[in-house]
């Protein structure tokens, strides 16, 4: 189940830093800003989850590097959707419920 969990966490990381990546093209200053906390926050995830799943930490530790980095992709989502107007509640309920199992998932495991 460790795999698992660390699998889906280190795409859920990589998904939002290429959303980012594509957010950066952006001629507005704060959507670039926004793309760069939210790609930062997705290298955080899958790189402490890489971290995790080659072992030597506790779950407790990685699960709170792990949260900062899933607040680093759901904060700016969320601004993003405020800021184009195109704003969808259930995408960022299920993107903060994806990313509260995740945590505990890492911190279980």
């Amino acid at each position: 189940m460790r795999i698992v969990v660390g699998i889906a966490a280190i795409l859920f990381g990589l998904l939002h830093t290429l959303a980012a990546g594509i957010q950066l093209k952006s001629k507005d200053p704060a959507i670039r800003g926004l793309a760069i906390a939210m790609a930062c926050g997705g290298a955080c995830v899958a790189l402490h989850t890489a971290a995790h799943l080659a072992g030597g930490r506790p779950g407790w530790m990685d699960a709170l590097s792990l949260a900062v980095g899933c607040l680093l992709i759901c904060v700016p989502a969320y601004e993003n959707g405020k800021r184009s107007g195109n704003f969808h509640p259930s995408h960022h309920i299920v993107r903060g419920i994806a990313a509260l199992l995740l945590v505990a998932g890492i911190a279980v495991w």
